[in-house]
């Protein structure tokens, strides 16, 4: 889809996150529409596409709230912005809290504060569901061991743990806890973690996104995904995803959601559908691009553009279908899966037999017709770059440490596992400041199961 206008202003892209930035910039592009960047994070990677025209970090302002925003107006008048789209969770917090400054200089792609604190509280999410009748996990929230005490005789496990708070920095998206005793370790351990997370239950069933564009109230699109696998392998974060036909009854409960929460905008919400007996809970609602948003713009839904128009004042045309059966592939998190099954594998951990027959059926997902969650032969930049980021993650993980403790233990000489790289400096060492915690296999982790 082609613009004829060529004096578009650009949008600024708030967010580095490859696997939603690049998609989201490249559909503008293609649009006639110039895309910068501004990352919130110092470590984040600079995203190397053809596509965005400007990046700049701002982590330097983001710990105050007053300097971001004049930070931002900043921006505005020096690069001359018409619209922010903020595409992660901290984005979406930092432009509510300068929705006052901002909204009268520029669009923003988020509704009223108010309204954004109703997604980003997971807890006044599940409220406001629970009273539109949506079903909703069993959710406590604890401060001390004395609280969980209480709950000893409530809980069901296995528990999963997710952040309070969607904008809270934490180094895990959901942690599930396979009995009572791992959880309240981990609580002794650290005083502080029953603060920053929610306790649900967990609701068996598989991960499905039903993704829209909210217009006055009305859906101007919408898309369905189904999550095939996660990372990590106990449940996560979306790998290989696919498109499917809209469930009308998943489509229903999250419009009325969305209605109820007076979104509008992009949203997805995700649900646990178990298909046998069509038991639907809620999981979260994402009140900004979601990480598997390059599935409907490559079958044939897009978002973004929709959106710009909308914004500008535009009609969008939206086609009355997508390609189901898409299939979609985030590379760099699927390393990091492959990773969590190679060590789990190797430490014998769990069903080793599971472990070794995924990893075996682990090539087919690289196989046509799945599509790369970033890749593109115009725009290889950001792909190759993550990857390479990954590899040099993997190699300075202690996966090389399971496999050597492995050749030990069999008798086999370790000259080979216990060398090291020499001499070449790395490109990539001072974007990788901080080791990925959430790589390592958590040990109490529901092994058996997806989220």
């Amino acid at each position: 889809m082609k613009s004829s206008s060529t004096s578009k202003r650009p949008v600024l892209i708030l967010g580095m996150e490859p696997r939603i930035t690049i998609p989201v910039a490249r559909s503008l592009r293609r649009y006639g529409v110039p895309v910068e960047v501004a990352s919130l994070s110092s470590t984040d990677p600079a995203p190397r596409s053809r596509c965005i025209s400007h990046f700049v970090r701002l982590a330097e302002f983001s710990q105050s709230s007053s300097r971001l925003g004049e930070a931002l107006l900043e921006l505005i008048s020096e690069r001359g912005y018409d619209m922010i789209m903020p595409v992660t969770d901290a984005a979406l917090a930092a432009v509510s809290e300068q929705d006052e400054r901002l909204r009268s200089r520029i669009i923003l792609g988020c509704p009223a504060p108010a309204i954004v604190q109703r997604v980003l509280n997971k807890a006044m999410t599940l409220e406001i569901a629970q009273k539109a009748g949506i079903r909703v996990p069993r959710s406590y929230r604890i401060t001390n061991l004395q609280d969980l005490q209480l709950l000893a005789d409530r809980l069901e496990f296995p528990v999963v743990a997710k952040p309070y708070h969607k904008s809270a920095e934490t180094d895990f998206k959901v942690r599930y806890f396979k009995d009572f005793e791992s959880l309240r370790s981990v609580i002794a351990a650290d005083s502080e973690f029953p603060h920053r997370v929610l306790l649900q239950e967990y609701c068996p069933g598989e991960g499905v996104g039903i993704e829209m564009l909210i217009h006055n109230g009305r859906p101007i699109a919408t898309f369905q995904h189904r999550r095939m696998k996660e990372f990590p392998h106990t449940g996560g974060a979306s790998v290989v995803a696919i498109a499917e036909s809209p469930d009308a009854e998943l489509v229903e409960q999250a419009l009325t959601l969305l209605r109820a929460l007076e979104w509008e905008g992009i949203a997805m919400v995700e649900f646990r559908f178990n298909r046998s007996d069509r038991r639907i809970a809620l999981m979260e609602v994402n009140g900004r691009y979601w990480g598997t948003v390059s599935l409907p713009i490559n079958s044939g839904i897009d978002f973004p553009v929709y959106e710009y128009q909308i914004a500008h004042g535009e009609n969008p045309s939206v086609p009355r279908s997508y390609r189901v059966g898409t299939r979609w592939r985030w590379t760099s998190g699927y390393v990091r899966r492959m990773r969590g099954l190679m060590t789990a594998a190797i430490k014998g951990s769990g069903r080793r037999s599971k472990w070794i027959a995924d990893l075996l059926q682990s090539p087919l997902d690289f196989l046509p017709p799945n599509r790369d969650a970033v890749w593109s032969w115009a725009d290889p930049g950001p792909a190759t770059y993550e990857f390479l980021r990954e590899i040099k993650r993997m190699t300075g993980s202690n996966l090389g440490a399971a496999i050597r403790r492995s050749f030990r233990r069999r008798g086999h000489s370790s000259a080979v596992a216990d060398a090291q790289p020499r001499g070449q400096q790395d490109f990539l060492s001072h974007e990788v400041a901080v080791k990925d915690r959430a790589l390592s296999t958590p040990h109490d982790s529901v092994r058996d199961k997806g989220y």
